[in-house]
């Protein structure tokens, strides 16, 4: 029998739907650029609670190699979604809005960008499989 080393990426949109949200939550919405809070962690995945103040943004980036998916808890959030070209640059390939309860999935080698569309802040927890090194 072999064992799991990671997730696809249907079954960690599944494992992010159903995931029982702790009671308490490490939310802060004063860290800059954002707060990274690690809630789970073993070797097949990694659940993080990440929070957006009020105009705060990730980079355009990648999860080198990992599946990632985000779940909006509190807030709204806007998903740029980037491709590469030829020459190495990134252009705008879309986006879409996240509002609480939606799920949004990203292969290993999909590159995006999250940015908080609400006056508080925007809770998420994101799932990467294998864990996500930061």
């Amino acid at each position: 029998m072999t064992a799991v080393t990671a997730y696809t990426l249907d079954e960690l949109v599944t494992l992010a739907r159903d995931y029982a949200v702790p009671d308490e939550l490490p939310i802060d919405f004063e860290a800059k650029p954002y707060s990274r809070a690690p809630i789970y962690r073993d070797d097949v995945h990694e659940v993080v609670v990440i929070c957006f103040g009020p105009g705060q943004t990730s980079s355009v980036h990648d999860h080198q190699g990992s599946c990632c998916v985000v779940r909006v808890l509190e807030g709204k959030a806007l998903e740029l979604f980037f491709d590469r070209t030829e020459d190495g640059d990134t252009v705008l390939a879309g986006h879409h809005y996240l509002s609480p309860g939606d799920i949004s999935g990203l292969d290993e080698t999909r590159i995006h960008q999250i940015a908080n569309m609400h006056p508080v802040g925007t809770v998420l927890l994101n799932f990467y499989s294998p864990p996500f090194l930061v």
